[in-house]
Order: structure tokens, then C-alpha cells, then sequence
């Protein structure tokens, strides 16, 4: 599903390029796009707390196939525009019953490695998407798109021949209670750290694609640069999964999101594909320890587990309905490079936030 969804983010912000579109109307066009994931991601995750889980993702699959097969068909900004925010609303039925699905199934693995065989296959979904739209865009306009559209579809096959899971019903209440307060106070922290990560994330995905193409470099190049970011993020994600040293340690967090900025700097100060490979590597960092404490934590002895897989990509996806939004205007109306000073500046005040709630959440003893 991931290998579909950044075919197609890829494809949309050079074909939107090709019929016309500024900076500005495409971030608009993905900050709408955003919006309706954040609003409705917490709406599919309590439901499918309610019914089954596999029912919500595996209708998500079908929908959104049938979105990108229809997508090339655009012939005018306006048309692209409309069609493309649907993505949130397909995406946000897929995600939080997902998640939710396998933070309780009982496979003999521990929640860590379970937690870290979904970063792993994601990521991997997002390399293949990245490097391959890349390339086939070229051939193309239309094949990231139908691309896009197979993948899901065979997301939806592959959902449908698995047996439908099935949970015990127990009292939500007084297992929410059980849930160790240091725990509380990390998903707090992650949350916060994930919300500026994907904010930042949003540019790159949707601000940058512009400026390569105003500086005549190919969808290739973007392709290849997303994969040295995808790459160093899957490498951390089987770290992270592979121990627990990190369970509860704020130090890393904070330093991976300052290995973040540094990416950021770099792109803001250099015109070099090389040193954006560089770049992108560090914020692959940052992505990775982000995201890796979002979904942990928010798995983590829980009962609601669609509510709060619900909560982890709202709040993921509300920095990434600002990133393209914000971003897309400082490129149309600033320079092409302002975007990338505006993501330091937003990790930098994630991390003062997070530092403040460390320092001034209750302090809780507990056994680990």
C-alpha cells in the first residue's frame, strides 16, 4: 500500500507541474488531501474498535485503486485538484484498523517486533514507490498513476484471503488505567515529535518535487533521493526493533530530531545532489526514531488500539496538512529555498516543546 501511495504522491506534484500548477495550488491541492486524513483517520479507527478489522482497510484498498485509475485522466489543474484529496479519505480507513490489527494479533512475536516488521515493509513499499515512479514517469505520465492503482488492488486481494481477525472483548476502562504513566508521558513526547517530522516530511514530498523540476533535474533524481531517505530509515527501523536500549529515552529522540535540521540546512544552503543525499540521510534519522516511538507507544498496553492508531496518524498527518501548505506559499511568494529554513525552524520548536513537557510532566516511579 505504501509502495502505491508514494507512486503516486511522486506523480501527482510532475504531472500537476505539467498542466500548469504553481507551488502554492499544489501544496493546497496535498494539504487538502491531509486534512481529510486527520479528520477522518480517528473516525475509521474508533469504528473498526467496533467491527471488524479487516472489513474498513481491505474497502480502503478497493477505493483508492479505483482513485488512480481514474487520476491520468485529468487534463486541467482544476480536475487534478479535485480528485487527488480523495487520497486522505481512502488512506484514513486503511491505516489506523491496520495498525490497530497488528498491535494485537498473537504471532509469538513481541509488540517491538511486530512493530518493527511493519516500519521494515512499509519503508520498503516506500523505496520501491519512490525509485520506481521515478523512473517510470519518465516513460510516462499515466504509469505512476496505474502503477499506484495495481498495487492497491493487490492490497486488497491479499487482505481479503486473510482470515479475519478476531479479539476478545474486554474492559477497555480498566485496562487504559493499567497502562504504565511513563508510557503516557513518551506517547505524549513521540506524538509531538512525530507531528514536526511529518511536517517538515510534507515539504519534501510535496515543495521539493517543484523546485527539482524548476532546476530542469528529473523525476529520477527525486526518486533516488527518496530512497537514500527511505534507506537510512529502514536501516534505523531494524535497530529500534531489534532492542529495547531506547525504551524511554528522551536523549535520542532529541538528537535525532537535531540530525534533522542539519538535513535541512544543508538543502537550504547547497544546490548539490550529493550533499541532498547526505541531507535526506539525516532526516531519514529523525523520520525514523520519530515515527518508530509514535506507533510503539501508542500500541503499548492499550485496549483502544484503533483509537489510538487513530490519534498517531492524525497527529502525524496534521504536520503534514501545514508542511505543503505552508511551504508551497513560501516558495510561490519568498524563493524556491525558504521552505527548507521553515522545517528547521519547525523541529527546533518540536523540540523545545518536547523539552518543556519532559521537565514539567509529573514524574512517575515505575518498573521497567
Amino acid at each position: 500500500m505504501d509502495m502505491s501511495t508514494s507512486s503516486a504522491v511522486l506523480g501527482m506534484p510532475f504531472y500537476a507541474s505539467r498542466l500548469g500548477a504553481s507551488s502554492f495550488t499544489i501544496g493546497i491541492t496535498a494539504s487538502i488531501s491531509t486534512l481529510f486524513f486527520v479528520i477522518f483517520t480517528r473516525v475509521f479507527g474508533s469504528l473498526s474498535d467496533r467491527v471488524n478489522r479487516k472489513r474498513v482497510p481491505q474497502i480502503a484498498c478497493l477505493c483508492f485503486s479505483l482513485l488512480y485509475f481514474f487520476m491520468p485522466l485529468c487534463k486541467s489543474v482544476k480536475q487534478i485538484s479535485l480528485l487527488f484529496p480523495l487520497t486522505g479519505l481512502t488512506l484514513a480507513g486503511f491505516w489506523p484498523p491496520f495498525e490497530a490489527w497488528i498491535g494485537e494479533i498473537s504471532n509469538g512475536h513481541s509488540l517491538v517486533k511486530r512493530v518493527k516488521y511493519f516500519n521494515l515493509s512499509w519503508t520498503l513499499g516506500v523505496m520501491i514507490g519512490y525509485i520506481a515512479g521515478g523512473y517510470i514517469y519518465e516513460l510516462h505520465y499515466s504509469i505512476p498513476f496505474y502503477f499506484s492503482c495495481i498495487g492497491s488492488l493487490c492490497s486488497f486481494l491479499t487482505l481479503t484471503f486473510q482470515k479475519s481477525p478476531s479479539r476478545s472483548k474486554k474492559n477497555e476502562s480498566s485496562e487504559i488505567n493499567e497502562v504504565n504513566p511513563l508510557t503516557r508521558k513518551f506517547l505524549l513526547i513521540s506524538w509531538i515529535a512525530n507531528f514536526f517530522s511529518w511536517l517538515t516530511l510534507g515539504v519534501l514530498r510535496f515543495i521539493f518535487p517543484k523546485m527539482i523540476s524548476e532546476l530542469d533535474m528529473s523525476s529520477r533524481l527525486y526518486g533516488s533521493l527518496m530512497l537514500a531517505w527511505a534507506s537510512i530509515q529502514g536501516i534505523l527501523f531494524y535497530i529500534l526493533g531489534s532492542t529495547e536500549k531506547w525504551h524511554y529515552r528522551f536523549s535520542m529522540i532529541i538528537c535525532f530530531q537535531i540530525s534533522g535540521c542539519l538535513g535541512f540546512l544543508i538543502i537550504w544552503r547547497t544546490l548539490s545532489p550529493l550533499y541532498w543525499a547526505f541531507a535526506l540521510m539525516l532526516f531519514g534519522l529523525c523520520t525514523g526514531v520519530t515515527y518508530f516511538s509514535s506507533i510503539y507507544y501508542s500500541l503499548c498496553g492499550h485496549s483502544d488500539l484503533g483509537n489510538k492508531s487513530g490519534w498517531h496518524e492524525s497527529i502525524l498527518s496534521s504536520g503534514g496538512f501545514i508542511g505543503p501548505f505552508i511551504g508551497g506559499a513560501l516558495a510561490n511568494y519568498i524563493d524556491i529555498k525558504s521552505p527548507y529554513i521553515f522545517c528547521v525552524i519547525m523541529i527546533m520548536i518540536g523540540i523545545i516543546i518536547e523539552s518543556f513537557i519532559m521537565r514539567n510532566y509529573p514524574k512517575y516511579h515505575t518498573k521497567q
